[in-house]
């Protein structure tokens, strides 16, 4: 499919062209949904709000412009609230446990603020456990333009809604890697804030001790831009000195595919030819970072769906039953001892980020999820990859590296918890580079 060519530039481009009136909220929305219709077979959505789209592009367009985000489509992943439709959260039960809500998520209701059009809600893997994309419920989400490719997920919808110009912003969570994962199989710009720094009420959780927020977008050099009006207050200023930069080596990196290291290799010497201070690092403790997440999320996540089980377990996915029982069969005390093992991590990032800036990785293990076939070890795989920021509840930026124009390369730069606006400025500093094979 074609996409819509208004939201395949930069952003800031089309919020100049929107603050000059040369282009029109009404027809910039009309335009998102346009495509969201013409891309339904990648099913992103799970369900589009044409009517109150149109609605608000044409309230924002009488009172005239407003903050730089001022009129752009955004989508928005149907695990958060939002007034007056119908929550999901991927599953074909839960929309019926509850009432239609009657206000925004906090985080949903910070960017209606920033006077931002909602296009719809998009898909996800059932209840966001799961980093492939499927869902057999709404259908698995493809890649528009690679219908035979997964976008990965959980925050599928978001990538597919953002590639084929149905959104500029998809907004999107991240517990294990749903933000990151798409992003990389998609050739995608992806931010995950650092855990906590978001009000979470309004969204269905996943696992509390690792659930953070974010979007993908399509270029690297917007991203900043669309952080700093976001969040203005955590903005920091540009590099005044070339970044430390900690390329993470070790057996944790074992389910990478040889394709991706290479290409791990090819964006640490970009890096180092634009001016980085790049020194490799043993990731000690990484190869088991996994194995204190995964237990940790299935009790949390076992907490959360215990008052449902009861009375859905039939309609639940048979892939997330297994995580719930591995969660339901962890006491408090080896939970306990896991939560202890997470803050010794932590402490040994600190120790990192004491001598870098920003560390450096694969965020998937792979360059294609195809469609259509079996990826049960597809999860494990993944998720070793994306648990040690998860562990440490780090703020992270995806970036895409396209080479001959294809998408599946993708890399975790990581920042210290709380860095959030310093991690912007080292996206920012690598965007001004301008390396054809970054977006």
């Amino acid at each position: 499919m074609t996409a819509n060519p208004l939201l395949q530039g930069d952003l800031r481009e089309v919020s100049a062209r929107l603050q000059s009136g040369e282009l029109k909220p009404t027809h910039l929305v009309a335009s998102a949904l346009a495509a969201a219709r013409t891309g339904a077979c990648s099913r992103a959505f799970i369900s589009l709000d044409e009517a109150g789209a149109n609605s608000r592009a044409a309230e924002l367009e009488a009172a005239g412009p407003g903050g730089p985000l001022w009129g752009l489509p955004l989508s928005v992943k149907d695990l958060f609230d939002v007034r007056g439709l119908p929550t999901t959260c991927g599953s074909p039960f839960y929309a019926g446990t509850r009432p239609v809500p009657r206000s925004d998520a906090p985080y949903v209701a910070g960017w209606r603020a920033r006077d931002t059009v909602f296009v719809g809600k998009t898909n996800l893997n059932e209840f966001a456990y799961g980093i492939t994309g499927e869902n057999r419920c709404f259908g698995d989400v493809t890649q528009p333009g690679h219908p035979d490719r997964l976008t990965g997920g959980s925050s599928s919808g978001a990538a597919a809604s953002v590639l084929m110009g149905a959104a500029a912003i998809g907004l999107g969570t991240d517990t294990g890697g749903s933000l990151r994962a798409p992003a990389a199989l998609c050739g995608l710009v992806s931010y995950r804030a650092t855990l906590g720094s978001e009000d979470a009420s309004g969204s269905f959780p996943l696992a509390h001790a690792f659930d953070t927020f974010g979007w993908l977008q399509r270029s690297l050099g917007d991203l900043p831009w669309v952080a700093r009006h976001f969040r203005p207050a955590i903005a920091s200023p540009r590099l005044s000195r070339p970044p430390r930069v900690g390329v993470v080596r070790g057996d944790w990196l074992a389910p990478a595919e040889p394709e991706v290291l290479a290409g791990l290799d090819r964006f640490v010497r970009a890096l180092e030819a634009d001016g980085a201070a790049v020194a490799v690092v043993e990731g000690v403790g990484w190869d088991r970072a996994v194995d204190c997440f995964v237990p940790i999320q299935a009790h949390e996540a076992h907490r959360t769906h215990a008052r449902y089980l009861t009375d859905h377990a039939g309609a639940y996915d048979s892939a997330i039953l297994p995580r719930l029982e591995l969660g339901r069969g962890i006491p408090a005390e080896r939970y306990s001892q896991l939560l202890d093992e997470r803050a010794t991590f932590r402490r040994g990032l600190e120790r990192l980020f004491a001598s870098f800036d920003v560390l450096v990785a694969p965020a998937s293990a792979m360059r294609i999820l195809k469609a259509g076939a079996d990826h049960a070890g597809t999860r494990p795989r993944m998720i070793r990859l994306t648990a040690p920021a998860s562990l440490g509840g780090l703020p992270v930026v995806t970036v895409p590296w396209l080479e001959r124009g294809e998408p599946g390369l993708g890399f975790q730069c990581l920042g210290a918890p709380g860095a959030d606006g310093a991690l912007w400025s080292f996206a920012e500093w690598l965007a001004e580079a301008r390396h054809p094979e970054i977006p």
